[in-house]
């Protein structure tokens, strides 16, 4: 019989949430062969039986970024106002990711390393969370909602609208003292802010006569 491998898949994503942690704990300068060893209770032989490198292991964090977002954003019902999923999308989905996972939401959005990208684990997940986005603008121009234009440029104005929101709400800090105006911002509703900055953002590229999003 042969003999079970020590370090299978339930070591890979031990190891992974391990660098998930430590990334979170540190940036990315924390996420080192010996520390998810460590972390785990682990030799480093481990995590060289899973990931040939540190870039590998790191492509395998922004797949698994990727990866989520694509699986958020297609969580989202499809109804028949277009332009209101796409808000939902923003507003829901890729907020829930952004302020839930800020450290994977920091490697595969905001500041996006070629590094990672160009790791082949990494592709695939980075193409499908381009296509679950994709395919709600070609929703809104099948419904005349948004004017025929290549959706990779409805995609990067709306990843670089909600990316924006997103660095700003987790980077969220009050100024110096003294600037009253500041204190009523705690209060603010940010879900409700982003679904109304979002619909704007939207109702200023509809077809017109077809109206902003429901």
């Amino acid at each position: 019989m042969a003999r079970p491998a020590k370090h299978d898949a339930h070591t890979r994503a031990a190891l992974l949430d391990a660098a998930e942690q430590l990334l979170a704990e540190g940036g990315p300068d924390a996420v080192t062969v010996r520390a998810v060893a460590d972390r785990i209770g682990e030799s480093t032989r481990a995590v060289y039986s899973q990931f040939a490198s540190m870039a590998e292991l790191m492509g395998a964090l922004g797949a698994r970024g990727f990866q989520l977002v694509a699986d958020l954003v297609n969580a989202v019902p499809v109804t028949d106002d277009p332009l209101a999923d796409l808000v939902e999308v923003g507003a829901v989905a890729f907020r829930e990711f952004a302020v839930t996972r800020p450290q994977l939401f920091r490697i595969t959005f905001h500041q996006i390393s070629v590094e990672i990208t160009r790791q082949p684990e990494a592709v695939p997940a980075l193409v499908a969370s381009y296509e679950s986005l994709a395919s709600r603008f070609a929703r809104a121009i099948d419904a005349g909602r948004l004017p025929e234009r290549p959706l990779i440029e409805y995609a990067f104005a709306f990843h670089s609208f909600t990316s924006g929101l997103a660095a700003n709400e987790l980077s969220m800090q009050p100024p110096p003292v003294g600037a009253s105006f500041w204190a009523p911002a705690r209060d603010v509703d940010l879900a409700a802010l982003w679904r109304r900055a979002i619909g704007a953002f939207l109702g200023g590229l509809t077809v017109e006569g077809s109206g902003p999003p429901g």
